[in-house]
């Protein structure tokens, strides 16, 4: 368990496992939200949309979160290296 740690194929696949499941269980809760304002105010699509593009908006700003989190931490590696 402690060698897949290390390696770079795995370190990358949880990487990119992150980032796709954090974009899409944002923009599910954002329609959620959007559909759940919808059925209660029957404003059919409007609030639908308009969930799916805050939550899409959301997805990306954690993911921009999370790539420069990793940025910081690499350079960091880089400079202990040195």
């Amino acid at each position: 368990m402690g060698q897949r740690e290390n390696d770079p194929f795995y370190q990358g696949l949880s990487y990119a496992a992150r980032i796709g499941i954090e974009m899409v269980s944002a923009t599910l809760v954002g329609a959620g939200i959007g559909y759940f304002i919808d059925w209660k105010f029957k404003t059919v699509p409007w609030a639908l949309i308009a969930g799916v593009l805050v939550g899409s908006a959301a997805g990306f700003l954690n993911i921009y979160r999370f790539v420069q989190a990793m940025e910081k931490k690499e350079s960091e590696q880089d400079q202990k290296k040195e």
